[in-house]
């Protein structure tokens, strides 16, 4: 068995050269439209790249700004409000209202700190210390002092306080 000579007969010679010639501008034409396709991905890629990289420049521009604003807002940070807690008052077995007049005695004392800048109130601490310790407090027919055992300074002034029977 043998494959009949096709380059003598002319109409195969063009169905063949069409094939090829077929084949050639299929190809042309598909690298041309891989081409196109693929730079126009590579402009939007890089057109991304470049909105990502401003993103995130303008990110960092506002984190530092935010961080700089916070630490002036915390230099003007002002005192909200006084808590006081009593650290013996089990040991001293003194009710409720006992208690609750003093605590409300010794923190008229205190109140004129309310809406001071907190570092004002850092800086004569010292002085509000002296001013609660070297007070006597008279509570019905017993007079109490009170010594500071913790200050905690932020927006809320939080006083741990020891409670002593003055003679």
């Amino acid at each position: 068995m043998r494959v009949p000579p096709y380059y003598k007969r002319p109409g195969w010679q063009r169905f063949f050269a069409g094939i090829m010639m077929g084949i050639i501008i299929g190809w042309v034409f598909f690298v041309y439209e891989f081409g196109t396709i693929n730079e126009r991905l590579v402009s939007e890629i890089k057109k991304q790249q470049i909105t990502i990289n401003s993103l995130k420049d303008n990110l960092e521009t506002l984190r530092s700004d935010q961080k700089k604003m916070n630490e002036e807002n915390e230099k003007k940070l002002t005192i909200q409000d006084i808590e006081m807690y009593f650290t013996n008052e089990r040991k001293l077995k003194l009710n409720e209202l006992t208690l609750y007049e003093l605590k409300q005695t010794a923190l008229k004392e205190l109140n004129d700190l309310k809406g001071k800048d907190i570092a004002t109130i850092a800086a004569t601490k010292h002085l509000m210390i002296k001013t609660i310790e070297n007070k006597v407090f008279q509570i019905g027919e017993t007079r109490y002092k009170l010594n500071t055992k913790q200050i905690y300074l932020y927006t809320t002034l939080e006083l741990y306080m020891e409670i002593e029977i003055a003679p």
